[in-house]
């Protein structure tokens, strides 16, 4: 059995994730690319904000495909014209892109530490390693689910209402990806417990109610 894959990069257009690909072919790196845009969405014209096309492979190919891409990347950080954006911003920025390089793009991450070494603020690779491990820390919080959410979830349980399964099921299995590839569970234990109980009185409110019209 293969192992799961973890989500490594999101891109908004397919043709972006192609030369990453491959990349990952010549190097015999097992991968997949899911489609989750909108089908909805696109019937009505397409929204930018609702493409996305998510390049996953395994966890344990996380390091060896980032040095790929920064290899894949290494020129035209190099040749990089200055009239790009990103040499304007302020050191607090381009510290925030090294901070949060999960949300930016591999060209842009590394002509932010090269901007900042050129300012004379090079973040030396100790450094990056420390990070990294807290933006870990960081994400991995868990979050605590809206009040409201876990109330509908127990309305919509004892009226046998669809609506409670989806809400507990939501609550209980719901995780999120690290950029390590880890994923986690997203919620508190006390509200995936809420959402084990909703679940719970969802099914026994939905057979009794199937029970009453069989019966009566």
């Amino acid at each position: 059995m293969s192992a799961e894959l973890s989500t490594y990069r999101k891109f908004i257009y397919k043709d972006d994730a192609l030369e990453l690909i491959k990349i990952l072919e010549e190097n015999h790196i097992t991968y997949e690319l899911a489609n989750n845009s909108s089908q909805l969405d696109s019937s009505f014209g397409g929204d930018i904000n609702t493409k996305q096309f998510e390049l996953k492979i395994q966890k344990e190919d996380f390091e060896v495909v980032e040095k790929l891409e920064e290899e894949l990347v290494k020129a035209d950080v190099e040749n990089a014209e200055e009239d790009y954006h990103l040499f304007d911003y302020s050191d607090e920025e381009l510290i925030e892109i090294v901070t949060k390089k999960e949300e930016w793009n591999k060209f842009d991450y590394l002509l932010a530490l090269k901007i900042l070494k050129q300012r004379g603020k090079e973040i030396n690779p100790e450094l990056l390693k420390v990070i990294n491990k807290q933006r870990i820390e960081s994400l991995s919080t868990q979050e605590e689910s809206p009040t409201w959410l876990i109330i509908i979830g127990y309305a919509s349980a004892f009226f046998a209402g669809f609506l409670g399964i989806f809400i507990g099921g939501y609550l209980m299995y719901y995780k999120k990806a690290l950029p390590n590839g880890d994923r986690i569970y997203g919620f508190e234990r006390k509200d995936r417990n809420h959402g084990q109980n909703i679940l719970i009185l969802s099914g026994a409110a939905f057979l009794i109610w199937i029970g009453f019209n069989l019966f009566r």
